[in-house]
């Protein structure tokens, strides 16, 4: 059965990125948690509701790990490419916004559109003896991207002319925070050494939200922590059918593959670590990003880590004859590799 999870920031949140993990003395929150960072926070929320997690002086700890591996898996970031176990978690969607009274959702815009002062236009692929290019393109006018509603994901997916009233700036969600402090070694002050942090809060018209279908529900509201410390959400979960949003033509199709087309929208980091992987003609990606995991040995070598390349959302694909390729194991349950189909 599906459900919406909703999130409700009760204080500033922080989600990490590569370069937290880092000693640079500049921290910049991403503006959503990396889908391995929210599936992690959903299994401990549900461990700890059902009494199957135990804090330890050590660490946390299950007396009854059978059933906390039926419940949430044993898929781990070790061994998530080959181990697709999430016990009754069978999906996963990455995070998006939606408005506080669940009537739409928000997602980010792609690449292949230029917002003027007047109107929004599309870049179209063209070619010469099949050498491909972009008609209209000028890097100096490249476009931010902004969150566009139900409404300009109908229009762009149909290629119907687009309006501005159909998106909504960064900054009017994510209100921004920036602290300076002393940095720290081991508890210790460094001499000189100072740094800059910046988190978000969420404006109060919106919240955060993900989709995920489980074999039964075995979650329930409450308060759940994502991301740093002291980020902590209000969760609450509703019936997907229940929602007006079960009808967005996005998040309906979420956990579906996409139908054959000539382009494709990026709607989810992507783990793919060449552009090769996408079987395309064409992709219009303006940078990567790079996806980071605690190593195995991350106690032992300090600051230690592991990345991969990663696709970001937005990223438009004129495809060849096949398709890209699926994120595979665990990977594939929690919300990477995601398209949609869209007029070329």
């Amino acid at each position: 059965m599906k459900y919406l999870l909703t999130f409700k920031p009760l204080k500033n949140f922080f989600f990490g990125n590569d370069k937290t993990f880092k000693d640079d003395y500049v921290a910049i929150s991403e503006y959503f948690p990396q889908n391995t960072q929210l599936l992690g926070a959903i299994r401990l929320f549900i461990a700890e509701q059902n009494n199957l997690m135990h804090v330890h002086k050590n660490g946390k700890y299950s007396n009854e790990p059978e059933k906390l591996k039926s419940l949430i898996g044993d898929a781990n970031s070790k061994n998530f490419e080959e181990n697709d176990n999430l016990g009754m978690i069978q999906n996963l969607s990455q995070m998006f916004i939606v408005d506080k009274n669940l009537n739409d959702a928000y997602f980010t815009t792609p690449f292949d559109i230029e917002m003027g002062d007047d109107e929004i236009i599309y870049y179209q692929l063209s070619n010469i003896e099949e050498d491909y290019f972009l008609k209209n393109y000028d890097v100096k006018n490249k476009s931010e991207q902004k969150l566009g509603n139900n409404i300009f994901w109908n229009k762009y997916i149909n290629k119907d002319s687009l309006s501005k009233n159909d998106l909504i700036d960064f900054d009017k969600v994510f209100i921004s925070h920036n602290q300076v402090g002393i940095g720290l070694d081991n508890k210790k002050t460094i001499d000189g050494a100072f740094y800059s942090k910046t988190d978000y809060q969420l404006d109060e018209e919106f919240l955060f939200a993900c989709l995920i279908e489980l074999d039964s529900k075995i979650i329930t509201d409450g308060i759940i922590q994502i991301g740093a410390e002291n980020s902590i959400f209000e969760l609450k979960i509703t019936p997907f059918e229940d929602t007006n949003i079960q009808k967005h033509i996005i998040v309906s199709q979420l956990f579906t593959l996409p139908q054959k087309g000539d382009k494709l929208v990026v709607l989810s980091d992507t783990m793919l670590e060449n552009t090769n992987d996408l079987n395309a003609k064409f992709v219009i990606v303006p940078y990567y990003k790079n996806f980071a995991t605690l190593d195995n040995d991350y106690g032992k070598f300090k600051g230690r880590i592991k990345e991969k390349r990663l696709i970001p959302v937005g990223t438009v694909v004129y495809v060849k004859e096949t398709m890209p390729k699926s994120a595979i194991g665990a990977y594939s349950k929690m919300g990477y590799n995601q398209f949609i189909t869209a007029k070329n």
